[in-house]
């Protein structure tokens, strides 16, 4: 930052030449670039004394990527501000072009900016050399500015990537979890062990690195099954799923196992001692691709076989021929085959039923699980999928509540941010509450209510339930700030009688809900 925008102790500032409001909008891309927010609004001052501009408001995402606006709870607000009228300013001073964003689609940048403009609103960039006034230099500047911010961050990709795969080419593992039966181990840059690494755990030294491990005996006994089961017994996926469900055996994720866990489990070339990095690429923050198996980075050897190689070769043999051999057509031959005998076809009665392809498989050949059942003429399952499709909105709708509940804390001066992997809203650093969507059901043995479910191993200790209106599933009515204790069982129903045990904690409103919150985060402070 150049030393012309600090400010310092008995500076004297340029006499204003106008008058104005402005708000301030600063970012910084990593967590560990401690002051750059502070520096930036410190040159944002200067800029603003200079103009005669007051800043009274101000926009900020710290440890935000500048590649997408998705993640960028500050520039969504200012927008969303803007296009609804919400301003009581008429200029938003940005550092320089870089803070505003490194979007690889310049245009995007470029239509932030107009959507300012637009609602008369000047966007400034503080320490440019140009005044973005509009005229063809300024535009000139900015356009290449904007070029060379996606290109910087196109150029460190590279990088990165580059170091990424030599790492992981001397067998280290570069994020993510273990996966089942293995664990992390820790180590420094002499090789000396420092322990294992338990869920959610990470390290914080660059010049550590991390070692998968094989995990617990039981674990690696039950790997060891599924891989017999499936290779010695040829059960199908399905049938060793239904066996690890009903005998309850734990996972790595504390949920249900799944058809994808299991195959993740016969595919993981960690249960022979190896590491395999590189298998897709997500660069810039764009598509998940998947990468040609040359491109793969593998390291082998690096611990005692958790399964013995020629069963795993085994696997991947099966894997391979059950995957590949079944055409479109006769996919939708065994649906016919099911629908025929059964009636009706649904997700549940193909994971109950031996020698049948999964739903998943199913959606992922024709799209979904409703078009391969269009395709065999079952059309009467238009309204069994009706909950489905209003998932996605509710899903849409609950980002949207979250942000509002944010913004509303945070206004009240209290810190929070909401993890949106894991649905999880932190206050003040203390406080952690789940947030889930209760959605209407009518059931056939029971009385129609909303259902709040939650996961076997809860990281909050508190759940915030969003319940959706009966019609459609899809627009928030009101709201249930519950301590984790009343969840005993992995789903409770919520009803609309006010004797209810759960009508204690209902909150009418969102400003209710958030009082509530707070109210929780003084406790904890006091």
């Amino acid at each position: 930052m150049r030393n012309a925008l600090i400010v310092r102790p008995g500076t004297d500032l340029l006499a204003p030449t106008s008058e104005g409001r402005a708000a301030q909008y600063v970012r910084m891309s990593t967590e560990h670039q401690r002051y750059s927010t502070e520096n930036q609004a410190a040159a944002i001052a200067v800029y603003a004394a200079q103009r005669g501009l007051a800043i009274v408001r101000t926009y900020k995402d710290e440890g935000r990527s500048g590649l997408r606006i998705q993640e960028r709870e500050g520039l969504r607000e200012l927008i969303d501000d803007v296009r609804s009228g919400r301003t009581d300013f008429d200029h938003t001073l940005v550092y320089d072009v870089s803070r505003w964003g490194r979007f690889q689609d310049t245009d995007e940048g470029a239509y932030y900016e107009f959507t300012c403009r637009q609602a008369g609103i000047k966007v400034c960039y503080c320490a440019e050399e140009f005044d973005n006034d509009g005229g063809m230099i300024a535009s000139i500047l900015k356009n290449l500015k904007r070029v060379m911010a996606a290109e910087y961050s196109r150029e460190l990709s590279v990088k990165v990537h580059a170091g990424a795969c030599r790492v992981a080419s001397l067998g280290f593992k570069q994020g993510g979890p273990a996966g089942y039966g293995l664990q992390r181990e820790l180590i420094d840059e002499g090789g000396s062990s420092k322990g294992i690494l338990l869920k959610g755990q990470r390290k914080h030294l660059q010049t550590d690195r991390v070692l998968i491990r094989p995990g617990s005996e039981n674990e690696q006994r039950i790997v060891a099954r599924i891989f017999r089961e499936f290779v010695v017994h040829r059960r199908s996926r399905g049938s060793i799923l239904r066996w690890l469900n009903s005998e309850q055996v734990p996972n790595h994720r504390g949920t249900p196992w799944s058809y994808g866990m299991v195959r993740q489990v016969l595919s993981n070339e960690a249960y022979i001692g190896n590491s395999v990095y590189n298998r897709s690429s997500c660069r810039l923050k764009q598509v998940r691709k998947p990468n040609p198996p040359e491109q793969w980075i593998r390291a082998t050897g690096l611990f005692e076989p958790v399964v013995d190689k020629s069963i795993f070769q085994k696997a991947q043999t099966l894997l391979n021929e059950k995957e590949g051999r079944w055409s479109n057509e006769w996919l939708l031959e065994k649906l016919r085959e099911k629908l025929a005998a059964n009636g009706k076809l649904s997700a549940s009665l193909l994971a109950a039923s031996d020698n049948m392809p999964s739903a998943a498989l199913y959606a992922h050949r024709f799209g979904s699980l409703r078009e391969a059942f269009r395709r065999v003429g079952y059309v009467d399952c238009e309204r069994n999928y009706d909950y489905a499709d209003a998932r996605k909105y509710s899903e849409t709708e609950l980002a949207r509540q979250v942000d509002a509940v944010v913004t509303r804390i945070k206004a009240r001066g209290v810190n929070a941010a909401f993890d949106p992997q894991a649905a999880v809203l932190t206050l003040a650093g203390t406080l952690a509450i789940s947030v889930r969507m209760a959605r209407y059901y009518v059931g056939g043995s029971h009385a129609p209510c909303w259902l709040v479910h939650r996961r076997a191993i809860e990281p909050a200790g508190h759940i915030l339930a969003l319940r959706l209106d009966k019609e459609t599933n899809r627009k928030v009515i009101d709201y249930f700030l519950m301590p984790l204790d009343e969840m005993a069982k992995h789903a409770i129903a919520l009803t609309e009688t006010a004797r209810s045990r759960f009508a204690v904690y209902r909150c009418a409103t969102v400003d209710d809900a958030v009082r509530a919150v707070i109210q929780k985060v003084a406790v904890l402070l006091t």
